[in-house]
């Protein structure tokens, strides 16, 4: 046994014995199937990496009740099961009782970190990370290059926008057509944030680093004012300090239902025969869960078809874009990506992030967009008669 893992934190105990004690091992978040609810397999994971149960919220569960129960497990088993999960919150979602092992994973990879347990590839993705700031290697200074030339509002403006590392890094085009919307809208945002939010640290299991960095974004938007943002896992993070944000597309959806903008398809390019839109694990918490359906109508509006018309569904399988799983298993991840995309034609991702990772991974024929990327590309957008 390489590092066995003897004792958990009494931080942990204190967050999740409640959850380690009422699991009945009913196997809803190892393999339920519900054809009515949508539910059509819970864990990607299972699905396209290992059927072993210990990659399951159940798994976690009893390896955590085991610990704690005076079985010291191995380490490293340990840390490959729990830091292969892509953290997608389906078994929550699937738990009868309301359970959290999805977040019981997220912290005994805190307790795996202090135990000095963080798999080699993570390792090498930590380090890259605190190297260049952000998780795409991507220097520093260039954080902002997708908006030169661009207009951008000083100081007293009224509406930040805060481009997360998915959106502006590499090329920037989620970032670039979600400013050119704001523009068309009418608004001229602040660019907020020279750094991460911490949330790619905090899917880590280095929850406190993480949080660290959102503070300090949290104090450049410390100036009031509506803040937007690009990136869905950029909204969870920020929210655990206390910003409150919304999505472009929330934005956008509230500004056409009140009149504020109209949208109206571009003359000048061929229409998509359908869309496929791809649910983001990062939209399943309580705070977020109208932006997939509020695009779901205003696309119905805008009359595009739809491959998928029951998005969003809750319990959509992950993309594979989340947690460790592409460095840790990236032919897993890449199986998970084309699960999950339609066999020609467009698909469409609130989530930068899904959508860059799908891009990587579909198939000759598909073309994978950003939800702001799409609308800037099929639609002219101007501002309306209640603007």
């Amino acid at each position: 046994m390489t590092k066995p893992i003897e004792k958990l934190s009494e931080d942990f105990v204190s967050r999740y014995e409640r959850d380690l004690y009422h699991c009945s091992s009913c196997n809803y978040c190892v393999d339920a199937v519900w054809p009515e609810r949508g539910m059509h397999a819970v864990c990607a994971t299972m699905e396209h990496h290992s059927r072993a149960p210990g990659y399951s919220g159940r798994g976690y569960i009893e390896a955590a009740r085991a610990i704690l129960e005076g079985q010291p497990l191995d380490g490293e088993a340990l840390a490959e099961r729990v830091f292969t999960c892509t953290g997608c919150g389906n078994c929550e979602a699937a738990c009868p009782i309301g359970l959290r092992p999805a977040a019981v994973g997220l912290a005994l990879r805190e307790e795996l970190l202090a135990a000095d347990c963080l798999p080699p590839a993570l390792a090498s993705a930590r380090d890259a990370f605190i190297a260049h700031g952000n998780p795409y290697g991507v220097a520093r200074e260039q954080r902002y290059a997708w908006a030169t030339g661009l207009a951008r509002g000083g100081d007293e403006a009224d509406t930040s926008f805060f481009a997360g590392c998915a959106a502006a890094l590499a090329s920037g085009e989620e970032a670039q057509a979600s400013l050119a919307l704001l523009h068309a809208a009418g608004l001229q945002p602040r660019l907020a944030g020279e750094g991460c939010c911490g949330a790619p640290l905090a899917e880590l299991g280095l929850r406190r680093e993480g949080e660290a960095l959102a503070r300090a974004v949290a104090a450049q938007l410390a100036r009031g004012g509506d803040v937007l943002v690009a990136g869905c896992e950029c909204g969870r993070q920020l929210a655990t300090v206390g910003v409150a944000s919304r999505s472009v597309a929330h934005w956008l959806c509230a500004a056409h239902a009140a009149g504020r903008v109209r949208l109206g398809w571009k003359h000048d390019v061929t229409r998509p025969a359908a869309v496929q839109l791809v649910e983001s694990c990062q939209l399943k918490g309580e705070s977020r869960d109208g932006d997939e359906a509020a695009v779901a109508a205003l696309l119905a509006s805008l009359d595009v078809a739809l491959l998928n018309p029951d998005f969003p569904n809750r319990h959509a399988n992950c993309c594979g874009a989340g947690g460790g799983m592409p460095a840790m298993a990236p032919a897993a991840a890449a199986r998970m990506a084309r699960a999950r995309l339609p066999q020609a034609g467009v698909a469409v991702s609130l989530d930068a992030r899904c959508a860059r990772h799908l891009r990587a991974c579909a198939d000759e024929g598909i073309e994978v967009l950003g939800f702001a990327t799409f609308i800037a590309r099929y639609f002219t957008l101007e501002a309306g008669p209640t603007a």
